[in-house]
């Protein structure tokens, strides 16, 4: 009997204690700009989070007003100038595309890193500096990070190896991107997601550089013939907050949204991995798609001599160029963090 009365105490005390967990959120309500409204990671990642997940594990108190970027007719490169602003409570930011300040590029370097797992290390190595540098330029606080899928090159006409990118246009998203292409001989080309269908159809562009399953959802199939996967990056996302929505918040609620957003984090990157496979079936026929009727691109690997010319290139033209453009001190914090993970100097 005493045992029976001793576990019903025990219930009724955590019941008693999540009741009160629960009361001392506060109630509230976020401005939300997510990532593209046609992909994956709003459908999939965002957009799930922001509209079921959060208010239930809120007990409702928790919710938000979320929409992709796209949708709101605005770019990119605008997110973080619009938190500072206070538009946004929170946005779901590429790095590669508000990247005004260099430092903030050596969260995604072009042709560093080769597999999900050492672009999930890098940007945990680089977060504190990246955090610390959105807090003070655009008053925000990172609160999780992840990617887009494998991104390579989509190309019209035949591209058998890395020396068939040279004399091309290619469509980037930023400038490390850019600077790889140009080592390779290309000339880069920045527009925005958007347009580089209508440019790959009218010759504006020959190549773009895009995610396995964002090539096969924005039908870059349509206008291209190759796809040459030569990895490139996977294109990180962070999701930032307002300090002063986060200064507003009290400590059980902060916390509450700091795990929630970590466990986002986890399930976003596993999400992204997975697909990115599926990305290459889609575009090419070459596995099983799940998404829709299959296309049928060429479907060609980089052979050795292709992998170590992008290497050359990232060692002597791209870190070159970013120790350039970030300068003495922000390359010493690349190389003290990113740079330990992979094994390399930027500057030297």
């Amino acid at each position: 009997m005493k045992k029976v009365a001793a576990v019903a105490a025990l219930a009724g005390a955590l019941a008693f204690a999540g009741q009160a967990g629960a009361q001392d959120l506060n109630t509230k309500q976020f401005k939300v700009a997510g990532t593209f409204g046609n992909l994956t990671n709003w459908n999939a990642i965002e957009k799930p989070f922001w509209a079921e997940t959060m208010p239930k594990a809120s007990g409702g108190k928790i919710t938000a007003q979320a929409t992709p970027f796209t949708e709101l007719g605005l770019k990119g490169s605008e997110l973080m100038r619009l938190v500072k602003l206070g538009v946004f409570d929170v946005v779901h930011a590429l790095p590669i595309y508000f990247a005004e300040d260099p430092a903030i590029e050596g969260i995604d370097i072009a042709g560093l890193v080769k597999d999900f797992g050492t672009a999930r290390k890098v940007a945990d190595a680089y977060l504190p500096v990246l955090d610390d540098l959105l807090q003070k330029k655009y008053g925000a606080k990172i609160l999780n990070h992840y990617s887009f899928p494998a991104q390579s090159f989509y190309c019209r006409g035949d591209i058998k190896t890395v020396s068939d990118l040279k004399g091309k246009k290619v469509r980037v998203q930023g400038a490390s991107q850019g600077d790889l292409v140009e080592g390779l001989g290309g000339t880069s080309v920045t527009i925005t997601f958007a347009e580089v269908v209508p440019a790959l159809e009218k010759g504006a562009v020959d190549c773009g550089i895009t995610g396995t399953m964002p090539a096969y959802k924005a039908k870059w199939w349509q206008v291209t013939n190759t796809n040459f996967y030569m990895p490139v990056g996977y294109t990180i996302v962070v999701t930032a907050i307002s300090l002063n929505s986060w200064n507003a918040l009290n400590k059980p609620t902060q916390d509450f949204i700091a795990k929630q957003m970590k466990d986002l984090e986890n399930h976003a990157w596993k999400t992204v991995e997975a697909e990115s496979d599926e990305g290459i079936a889609c575009n090419t026929g070459v596995g099983k798609c799940g998404q829709g009727d299959p296309a049928k691109l060429a479907h060609v690997k980089p052979g050795d001599a292709d992998l170590k010319e992008r290497d050359r290139v990232l060692k002597e033209v791209v870190l070159k160029r970013f120790a350039q453009r970030c300068g003495a001190d922000c390359t010493k914090k690349w190389n003290d963090t990113v740079g330990k993970i992979v094994g390399m100097q930027a500057g030297g």
